[in-house]
């Protein structure tokens, strides 16, 4: 495994949680705290999206070419690969 890339991804979610605390703290404040939140939020999700797309991918599980931040797809029951979010993959996309 690439350690370069475990260490992003390790980062990243520690960015994450940074920001959910920030997030809290907004809780408790007054004025834009509905706005500010969103925003803080929207960014939490994306950065642990990535970070989970870089241990995915590190870890050997095929990556969504279609999503970004590329997302984990799984396998049915008749071998196809499929993407949660997009729903649209071929074996030879994630290859």
């Amino acid at each position: 495994m690439d350690i370069d890339a475990l260490h992003s991804a390790l980062l990243s979610i520690t960015v994450v949680s940074e920001k959910v605390r920030a997030a809290r703290e907004i809780l408790s404040a007054t004025g834009d705290a509905p706005a500010r939140l969103g925003k803080f939020l929207c960014e939490a999700e994306n950065d642990l999206r990535m970070a989970q797309a870089t241990l995915g991918g590190e870890l050997g599980f095929s990556l969504c070419p279609r999503c970004w931040p590329p997302e984990l797809v799984a396998t049915d029951l008749d071998g196809k690969l499929n993407c949660p979010v997009c729903g649209r993959i071929s074996h030879e996309q994630a290859a």
